[in-house]
């Protein structure tokens, strides 16, 4: 049997449901707010989940929302 081809509209809807996925799914998107409250002192966790932000924001204008980066005041 020969393969289909794909054509643009497909492959980007199998590619957007993988994005969507991977946002969605992650289990470990965020730390257990146990391991966050054993060290309230530890402000390296608020920087890595700033920085997700920032990037997840970016992703987000380069699909054609900006909303994230302007909220953020990002220059991209």
């Amino acid at each position: 049997m020969k393969n289909a081809k794909k054509t643009a509209a497909t492959e980007y809807s199998e590619k957007a449901a993988i994005s969507r996925d991977l946002l969605n799914e992650s289990p470990h998107a965020f730390r257990p707010p146990d391991q966050t409250a054993a060290n309230p002192n530890d402000w390296g966790y608020v920087g890595d989940l700033g920085r997700v932000n920032e990037e997840l924001a970016q992703v987000l204008a380069a699909l054609g929302d900006r909303s994230g980066v302007d909220e953020l005041g990002l220059q991209i």
